[in-house]
């Protein structure tokens, strides 16, 4: 019998585009005025994971696939920022919400992706959710795999957003 943890629910987000650094050499005035260009243009953001290592700043986003075009105009004027920029194909976000976090619950959840073969692409984790970027393709799957490593809450409409 494989072992569950206890989950409030999962909800995905759809329909985005993965926008990575391919340099490390990005510095924190570049990382700073793209984020502002996509508040001053209202490009939303569901998802932003970066820190600063010792080649500089890295980062990857997720934003809705219709902003894409937005996003590489806001760009173009800054040639070092846009060679920086590598856009992958469609990706959804896949959070689950255990009742308390644990790094069990991280494993348990990576290993399972793992076993199914489910590409990631990134993932994080907050006090009450873990996210996972995983393939458009390989959403149905990706929540299929999870919901079978983790006992959901009785309420159904809690299960999927």
């Amino acid at each position: 019998m494989n072992e569950t943890i206890p989950m409030e629910g999962m909800k995905v987000s759809g329909d985005l585009v993965r926008v990575n650094v391919v340099d490390a050499c990005l510095t924190e005035e570049l990382l700073t005025g793209f984020l502002k260009g996509l508040t001053e243009n209202r490009v939303n953001m569901s998802l932003f994971i970066g820190g600063k290592g010792s080649g500089g700043m890295q980062f990857t986003c997720c934003v809705a696939a219709p902003d894409q075009d937005r996003l590489k105009t806001l760009t173009e004027p800054i040639p070092h920022l846009k060679a920086c920029l590598e856009f992958s194909a469609p990706v959804d976000l896949l959070s689950v919400f255990p009742h308390r976090f644990n790094l069990k619950a991280l494993g348990l959840s990576l290993m399972a992706l793992g076993k199914a073969h489910i590409p990631l692409h990134g993932f994080c984790s907050s006090l009450s959710a873990l996210t996972f970027i995983t393939d458009h393709a390989d959403l149905g799957q990706a929540s299929s795999v999870l919901q079978g490593s983790f006992n959901l809450h009785a309420d159904p409409s809690r299960t999927l957003c």
